[in-house]
């Protein structure tokens, strides 16, 4: 009885290993990806995860939710940091906070994206990209 306990134990470590490497990648993907979009440089190659939770998704169902960060930089001299929020294995939330040099103030850009069953996005529009310091401005 004992090794059966053992080898679903071993069996669900190799899946939650399997499953986060795969989530990694899928970060990795779409850090590169906004940064390219951006005119931005995605340093390091790698994302870091710092946070792993159960979270529900839009339906109802439950998912690993994971959080990673990563850093970019516009000028390859100063580093910026950036966040990814994987709900599954697909993007929720992603921030891009930097310093623009004109402004000489803290800009967060955060995109975020519908939930969907795709892992690549059919619009490639930036159009879901919000400049928070314009934004405040604009509310009443």
């Amino acid at each position: 009885m004992d090794i059966i306990i053992w080898m679903l134990l071993g069996a669900a470590f190799a899946w939650y290993w399997a499953d986060t490497t795969k989530a990694r990648e899928v970060a990795i993907l779409h850090g590169r990806r906004a940064c390219k979009e951006m005119n931005l440089q995605f340093l390091d190659g790698t994302v870091v995860r710092y946070s792993t939770r159960f979270k529900r998704g839009p339906g109802g169902q439950m998912y690993l939710a994971r959080d990673f960060s990563f850093e970019f930089t516009p000028n390859g001299v100063q580093r910026y940091p950036g966040h990814i929020r994987l709900l599954g294995k697909y993007l929720q939330v992603m921030d891009l906070q930097y310093t623009r040099p004109e402004e000489q103030q803290t800009s967060n850009l955060i995109m975020s994206t519908e939930y969907s069953e795709e892992s690549q996005p059919k619009n490639n529009n930036p159009s879901n990209v919000v400049d928070l310091a314009n934004y405040r401005g604009t509310r009443h």
